[in-house]
């Protein structure tokens, strides 16, 4: 039995539309479309000529995956992205974490420690952000191995390789199993995949488990984003830091402070600590140096390490082969080097290679 949604998330994860399939697999779009409304059976044949085609195992139709529901996750840019980019992403985020529901089974996570706060006038995200550093009990100065802090807290962090989704840089969002995880765009650079990491971070603290539904999304970003701003710059570590900001000071504190030059102005003036003028002077220099959509000098972050480790002790300890956990978990090798082991190397359906 193929259940019709995944064979629609199997489609919209590769980014095809009904009439792309449709002329890949000489089926028709109007055959197609009722076999992703089940309302019409589709032969062994059939699904396994699709299932080629999309680079999936046939195990996956018979799985049943729902897509993911709002009240489930949270978004950064969402609304600037287009509806295909979206379809691809979600459904993709689907079928993966379908994946790691499977490879939860047989390994415990630490559990969550961090608590649901409620953002409200007396408790803004700001004080929140400084409530969780200090419960973290992290020194002054940059977050060190923030992946490493996460997942020791129970947040799973999975980067997804999206390079057509240029627009996508991250999504936070509660498993089957009620355990948060914070998908990145494994193409961004590390300064943004920080920012990324603590806005997501706060949707985690403030907004998944908040049973507050009136809440908009626009609400819910800026909210996420005043969480990040404290989280990772303090206002109390940096207003004397940044006092009287120059240009030529923006490379070593980027490199100090592990985030964009771009941050750092805006933080600066968000604070106090230059003025409005010099705010706007400082940035329009990173424009005039063409730095404001790729700026130069990479900072450090760390690799998700808790999914590739439940990967690795499928095929160890528990003796799976690659292609028997590419059927269990309904993707393929590729996507498994790819999206679990984050192996970037060719010819991904044809070789594994091993990464402790």
């Amino acid at each position: 039995m193929a259940y019709t949604l995944t064979l629609k998330l199997a489609r919209e994860s590769r980014g095809l539309s009904q009439t792309e399939l449709a002329v890949q697999s000489g089926v028709s779009q109007a055959t197609l479309s009722k076999y992703e409304k089940g309302r019409a059976p589709i032969s062994e044949t059939q699904l396994a000529s699709i299932a080629k085609i999309l680079n999936y195992p046939t195990s996956l139709f018979s799985m049943e995956i729902q897509p993911l529901r709002d009240d489930t996750l949270c978004y950064r840019k969402r609304k600037t992205m287009s509806v295909r980019d979206v379809n691809m992403i979600e459904s993709k985020i689907a079928i993966l974490n379908n994946s790691i529901d499977e490879l939860l089974q047989s390994i415990e996570l630490p559990e969550l420690s961090f608590q649901h706060i409620e953002v409200t006038s007396k408790m803004r995200p700001e004080e929140i952000a400084f409530k969780i550093r200090e419960w973290l009990k992290l020194p002054p100065g940059p977050i060190d191995n923030f992946i490493n802090v996460l997942e020791r807290n129970g947040v799973l962090v999975a980067n997804l390789r999206m390079e057509s989704a240029e627009k996508f840089d991250g999504l936070s969002m509660l498993t089957s199993t009620n355990s948060p995880i914070i998908w990145l765009n494994s193409e961004m650079p590390n300064d943004r995949k920080r920012f990324t990491l603590a806005h997501e971070l706060g949707h985690i603290i403030m907004h998944l488990r908040s049973e507050d539904m009136t809440k908009s999304d626009e609400e819910k970003d800026v909210e996420a984003n005043a969480f990040a701003e404290e989280f990772l710059l303090p206002r109390n570590q940096c207003y004397d830091d940044f006092f009287n900001l120059k240009y030529s000071d923006l490379w070593l504190k980027k490199m100090y402070w592990k985030v964009s030059k771009a941050f750092i102005i805006r933080r600066a003036g968000a604070i106090g600590s230059i003025s409005s003028r010099t705010k706007e002077y400082l940035q329009i220099t990173l424009g005039r140096n063409g730095e404001r959509k790729a700026e130069t000098g990479s900072v450090y972050l760390d690799m998700p390490t808790a999914i590739k480790k439940m990967v690795n002790l499928h095929l160890t300890e528990l003796e799976y082969t690659i292609d028997e956990l590419s059927d269990v978990l309904g993707i393929s090798v590729g996507d498994i080097n790819q999206d679990l082991l984050y192996n970037k190397r060719p010819n991904l359906n044809k070789i594994f290679l091993f990464n402790s």
